[in-house]
């Protein structure tokens, strides 16, 4: 019988060498990305730095804290520069290493700088608002606070699951992305709602559009990963 809680994890073939990478995540989130050793080891470390990413962003947005910006720009400048390690060292893999598999997670590091990019189009939102003095409705603020919550939760999901190779978490994945894009139509037509009563600034209505619009697709990005992976998980599936 098969057990649905872990899926086959295709970074082992590619990073054999990766047996401790639980203990070693702290310690590699503060290295620099010539030491990250593997594959796998390099999108946790990824991973993890969007999701301080993204609850660095929601305390600059939604607390008003906005000398963590320049820590967001930090962060962001090393995920692309773990992108181009990660991709440059999986297309220079050997020839057992290639094929389908490696068609699937070649694109892996890209999607996660591609997070990264909607990301940094937040912060730039966050210092426009900030420097026009753009304020953002009460309503817009719960609606943002919920979005950010449940996109870091998403992406603590992507990166536990590289961890335990746990199927249950991508299928929740898949789920999460799509309430994220109930989430952001039912916030748009409240905007247009708003925006016609006077309750939303004009000046606010791009910005707060670009912040909806930069989650879902950042959101897009990870349920892609997920799928692809459960894919996999599919195809190596031991037969009964």
């Amino acid at each position: 019988m098969r057990n649905t809680e872990v899926f086959f994890n295709p970074f082992r073939l590619i990073s054999p060498r990766l047996d401790a990478e639980a203990s070693r995540l702290k310690e590699m989130f503060e290295a620099p990305p010539e030491e990250v050793t593997t594959l796998e080891e390099g999108l946790l470390i990824m991973t993890a730095k969007l999701v301080e990413l993204t609850n660095l962003i929601r305390k600059a947005l939604i607390m008003s804290v906005p000398e963590k910006l320049d820590e967001c720009v930090r962060l962001a400048k090393e995920i692309h520069e773990e992108e181009k390690d990660l991709t440059g060292d999986l297309v220079h893999r050997p020839s057992e290493t290639t094929g389908d598999l490696l068609k699937i997670v070649v694109l892996f590091p890209g999607r996660l700088e591609r997070i990264g990019d909607l990301l940094e189009s937040i912060i730039n939102v966050i210092r426009i608002k900030a420097r026009d003095g753009v304020p953002f409705s009460d309503k817009a603020m719960v609606e943002l606070g919920e979005l950010f919550g449940l996109f870091s939760e998403m992406l603590t999901n992507f990166r536990d699951a590289l961890l335990t190779r746990n199927r249950t978490l991508l299928e929740k994945i898949v789920q999460q992305s799509h309430r994220i894009g109930e989430i952001v139509i039912e916030a748009s037509l409240a905007h247009e709602d708003r925006l016609i009563e006077g309750v939303c600034s004009p000046k606010a209505s791009s910005l707060f559009l670009d912040i909806l619009d930069s989650v879902r697709q950042g959101a897009s990005h990870t349920r892609q990963m997920a799928e692809a992976l459960l894919k996999i998980t599919v195809t190596h599936e031991p037969t009964s």
